[in-house]
């Protein structure tokens, strides 16, 4: 799996902008920090999304 920060998110986001058009900047960055980090939460000591299927 490759994990990317969010800042590579943030400069993935102003190339794509550039390159299409659209809003610039991101609106909530606590948002943006949940998403990315969501598919590494765990609950009891298990994963809550063990692999990419689930």
């Amino acid at each position: 799996m490759i994990i990317l920060s969010k800042e590579q998110v943030i400069l993935l986001h102003a190339q794509l902008i550039a390159e299409t058009g659209g809003a610039e900047g991101v609106r909530d960055e606590g948002l943006l920090e949940s998403a990315l980090y969501a598919p590494f939460q765990s609950f009891g000591d298990r994963d809550v999304y063990p692999s990419i299927q689930q």
